[in-house]
């Protein structure tokens, strides 16, 4: 059996783009043979899919890049401010 899941952020279309390519690296260099993942792009939406062999596996990849986004997300806030 296998487990998917596909999560849509949606952004405005500049920080999608930057997000898309900061986050693309990890997508292509997963250390798992259990998960796969795709990223696309599409109108300021950010558009990941998982597939995992198990709930588990599905799991922690979707924590792992949930973190990512979270983190590329806080630095462009940051390097906002900083005008």
């Amino acid at each position: 059996m296998e487990f998917r899941l596909t999560a849509v952020i949606h952004l405005d279309v500049d920080r999608a783009e930057i997000l898309y390519h900061a986050i693309l690296p990890e997508v292509r260099d997963i250390p798992s043979r259990r998960v796969s993942a795709d990223l696309s792009v599409e109108d300021g939406k950010l558009i990941l899919s998982i597939s995992a062999a198990d709930l588990v596996a599905l799991r922690a990849a979707l924590n792992s890049f949930l973190r990512f986004i979270s983190s590329t997300l806080q630095t462009l806030e940051a390097v906002s401010r900083l005008g």
